[in-house]
């Protein structure tokens, strides 16, 4: 797995964002695991996404990405 710093991430996102189709990619901020950046396919492996087809589930999973992808948008712009 690559471990990069949260200053690291946000100056090479791109480069990162690649990495992470092939192997998760964990974030660190003062030295601590913070974030784990995963392609979407493994995500929805992880969660059993695609088994699972109900509304709830699927406003529920719509939810935490927003949260996700606002986290990453906060330390992007540190």
């Amino acid at each position: 797995m690559t471990r990069v710093t949260a200053t690291e991430f946000k100056n090479n996102i791109g480069a990162f964002s690649d990495a992470a189709m092939q192997e998760p990619v964990i974030i660190t901020s003062h030295q601590r695991d913070r974030l784990v950046l995963l392609s979407a396919d493994e995500y929805r492996r992880l969660t059993g996404a695609m088994q699972d087809g109900s509304d709830d589930r699927k406003k529920r999973l719509r939810e935490q990405v927003e949260y996700h992808r606002n986290t990453i948008q906060e330390l992007a712009n540190r």
